[in-house]
């Protein structure tokens, strides 16, 4: 029933509604890199596999891992013992905390989310296209390398239990190609609304996650944003099969295995999903990329019929993918333009999810068909070039110019001009259009005592960063902000 809005269901009967969600607050699965543990210990070897000869083959809801109860309600599960309690060790109470949250949003959170299909994941072959770049880039990346395990570990906050970092810790090549990372951006954007049949606008992309011999990923649902989500497969390693388990919407649980050049489509916040037995298997290894959406509330449809919403969807869109770029506070702060926050449309009306999000959201309000219909028209009155440039949205861009041409050349009040978005952004789409439309490439900021655009690339992407090269061609010379020198 792809494109049909289900109203999710709790899995549980007779849960515990008043089951408090814990004070720690997890990382995104996502992180920055630390280094440290040694694979080659023999000691950490020897706990691994100790830890995948306890486990067992029981799948299932509370069965496998605590997935709507707590932890006693297991008969005597050695494996998950053995999980947490090297948890502790490590970390102490804060173990405990996590495992709190985890299953508390287990419970919960699902109830008051939307659901787009009947079973809430799939699985399909990922585009060739993409499968083909994807292992280009991996291949190349790790052929300097003596083997997977060089790469830079994870970092996970003390205490996260949604691996078991403090014994097998997961890798990550992160994806420095902005070609490859658009590529797998718009693909998978691609297969995921035909799959759900909305509208979606991008959350999170992570960089190749490596997970290695050992490794769990406990069973739990994504944090929102994370709704609409693909797993695809890049490489793998093992010695047997390594399924993720998923709770469907029906409440069955299903174990899903893929293989490199394939993909899991999910409901990624309202789906349980997890790898609750270890990744068998010395040197054995999984590498996944991991990329998530939300949806729009707008159909596929109503995008069709209606130009003023594809205008806005266009906005909105763009502003969400910048943010998802974002890696600090700085540059999210740097590109909010204040839109006043709505509930997202998958969060089901009156749930307790709802009161959740609007507590934690102090701008947000509730909304109706007539009141999301002024706000898309009061999208349509603030759209600017300034943000359409720095986004990188050539589509945007025009359709703006379309309406406002001398818009382009608008000015704010530091004196920078869409092509000094595009240049910070490195937009060389963006950057050969506004020199069409008449743009200085030489122009400077702060009423002419500020930086050209090519010091700006500079600063903010590197000198050997290609659009640096492109606005040279073009003409550019770096002028600096007067008192500041040229970048080195």
């Amino acid at each position: 029933m792809s494109g049909s809005l289900l109203v999710s269901f709790a899995v549980a009967v007779g849960v515990a509604s008043t089951l408090a969600v814990g004070a720690v607050r997890l990382t995104s699965l996502g992180a920055s890199l630390f280094a440290g543990l040694n694979y080659e210990d023999d000691k950490f070897h020897s706990e691994l596999t100790e830890i995948a000869e306890s486990s067992s083959s029981q799948y299932g809801v509370d069965r496998s891992f605590p997935m709507h109860h707590s932890a006693d309600v297991l008969v005597a599960n050695p494996f998950y013992n053995k999980y947490i309690n090297g948890c502790r060790k490590k970390y102490g109470h804060l173990c405990d905390s996590t495992e709190e949250e985890r299953i508390g949003m287990n419970l919960l959170q699902p109830t008051g989310m939307l659901n787009y299909t009947e079973p809430g994941f799939a699985k399909v072959a990922a585009p060739v296209e993409l499968v083909e770049m994807l292992d280009k880039f991996w291949t190349t990346n790790l052929s300097p390398l003596p083997d997977v395990t060089s790469l830079p570990f994870e970092s996970w906050a003390s205490g996260n239990t949604y691996t078991n970092h403090w014994y097998s810790p997961t890798t990550m090549l992160h994806l420095g190609d902005e070609l490859l990372r658009n590529k797998v951006w718009d693909t998978t954007n691609a297969e995921l609304e035909n799959w759900v049949g909305v509208e979606l606008s991008p959350s999170s992309l992570y960089g190749i996650r490596v997970y290695h011999e050992g490794a769990v990923l406990a069973p739990h649902v994504d944090r929102i944003p994370l709704v609409i989500s693909a797993i695809i497969n890049v490489a793998q390693d093992a010695e047997e099969p390594w399924p993720l388990e998923v709770i469907g919407h029906d409440g069955k649980a299903y174990n899903i295995t893929i293989s490199p050049g394939e993909m899991i489509l999910y409901e990624s916040a309202s789906v349980i999903h997890g790898r609750p037995f270890p990744l068998k298997g010395k040197r054995s290894f999984y590498a996944n990329v991991f990329v998530h959406f939300e949806p729009l509330g707008i159909s596929k449809n109503e995008l069709s019929q209606e130009p003023n919403l594809h205008l806005a969807y266009l906005y909105q869109k763009a502003w969400k993918r910048q943010q998802a770029e974002c890696d600090n506070d700085d540059c999210k702060l740097q590109i909010d333009f204040n839109l006043e926050e709505v509930v997202p449309p998958y969060i089901l009306p009156g749930s307790e999810e709802e009161k959740r999000w609007i507590q934690n959201h102090p701008r947000a309000t509730t909304t109706n068909a007539e009141e999301k219909k002024k706000k898309t028209n009061e999208y349509l009155s603030k759209l600017d070039v300034h943000f359409a440039a720095a986004s990188g949205d050539l589509n945007l861009l025009k359709l703006i110019a379309a309406e406002d041409p001398k818009s382009l050349h608008r000015i704010d009040r530091n004196g920078w001009n869409a092509i000094h978005e595009a240049a910070r952004g490195g937009h060389i789409e963006v950057i050969d259009y506004l020199l069409e439309n008449g743009l200085d490439i030489n122009q400077r900021t702060h009423k002419g005592n500020g930086g050209s655009p090519l010091w700006w690339a500079k600063k903010f992407r590197g000198t050997h960063h290609k659009i640096v090269a492109h606005m040279q061609k073009r003409g550019a010379v770096e002028v600096p902000p007067d008192g500041h020198e040229k970048i080195k």
